[in-house]
C-alpha cells in the first residue's frame, strides 16, 4: 500500500519531467524557398543548376471525347446544340449558322432549315429574357452576341 502511494505521488513528477524534456526538442522548421519545398515533396532539386535550362516534367494532355451521335462538335452542354437530345427543337441543325450575322437573310435560312417559324426566338445580347436550356422543350432560342452574331442555339 505504501509503495502504491509513493508511486502515485511520483507519477505527476515524471509527467512534468517528460513535458519539459519535450519542450526543449522542438523540430527545426523547413525553409520556405523552392528547394526546401521540392525536398519536402520528394524532388531532388527545384531550380536547375547554373547554366542548365529547366526541363518541364512530363504531363498527360487531357483527351476530349468524340461528340455523341447527332450532336455538333464542341464541349457538351445540356440543352444546347452539342446535346443530341436537342433535336426536339432543332438546335442540332443550327451548326452551320454559328458565327454568322443574324441578318434577315440568315434568319430566313434558319426558318427554312427548321421548317417552321413558331417556337423560334432570337435572344439579343444583354436581353432580359430568361433562357433555361431544356432539350425536351420544342422552342429554339438562338443566342446572339453584342455584334448580332449567332453564338449558340438552345432548346428552352
Amino acid at each position: 500500500m505504501i509503495r502504491t502511494v509513493a508511486l502515485l505521488r511520483a507519477l505527476p513528477l515524471a509527467f512534468a519531467a517528460l513535458a519539459l524534456a519535450a519542450c526543449g526538442s522542438e523540430p527545426e522548421q523547413p525553409g520556405n524557398d523552392a528547394d526546401s519545398f521540392a525536398a519536402r515533396i520528394g524532388q531532388a532539386q527545384a531550380t536547375p543548376a547554373p547554366g542548365a535550362s529547366p526541363v518541364a516534367a512530363a504531363t498527360n494532355a487531357p483527351t476530349v471525347a468524340d461528340p455523341l451521335p447527332g450532336a455538333v462538335p464542341g464541349p457538351f452542354a445540356r440543352g444546347t446544340l452539342t446535346d443530341p437530345a436537342s433535336k426536339t427543337c432543332g438546335a442540332t441543325l443550327m451548326g452551320p449558322f454559328i458565327g454568322k450575322l443574324a441578318d434577315q437573310t440568315t434568319r430566313a435560312d434558319i426558318a427554312a432549315a427548321l421548317g417552321r417559324t413558331d417556337n423560334l426566338r432570337f435572344v439579343a445580347f444583354g436581353g432580359g429574357g430568361n433562357v433555361n436550356p431544356d432539350p425536351t422543350n420544342p422552342r429554339l432560342s438562338i443566342m446572339l452576341d453584342a455584334q448580332n452574331i449567332i453564338r449558340d442555339a438552345r432548346c428552352g
